[in-house]
């Protein structure tokens, strides 16, 4: 979580621009619970992200292993 929150704050966060100018806005680091309430959105939007590219390469996965199933299976070349 450590090494998460120092990418996002290097990276200047993961939100969409309109975000992290309300961020900069708030007065620098006067404000901790504006910024602290950024982070848990932008680490929500990272999950729900995550979630969706982890389901679609599962998807993509199963699709693979069905055609793999469905392809005429070539007998071993035999040895002289």
């Amino acid at each position: 979580m450590a090494a998460l929150l120092v990418q996002l704050m290097s990276a200047g966060g993961a939100g969409t621009d309109g975000e992290q100018a309300a961020v900069r806005s708030a007065g620098g680091t006067g404000n901790v619970s504006t910024h602290l309430s950024a982070l848990k959105g932008e680490v929500s939007t990272l999950s729900e992200r995550f979630k969706a590219a982890r389901e679609r390469r599962r998807l993509q996965a199963e699709q693979e292993r069905e055609e793999w199933e469905r392809e005429p299976q070539s007998p071993a070349p035999s040895r002289p």
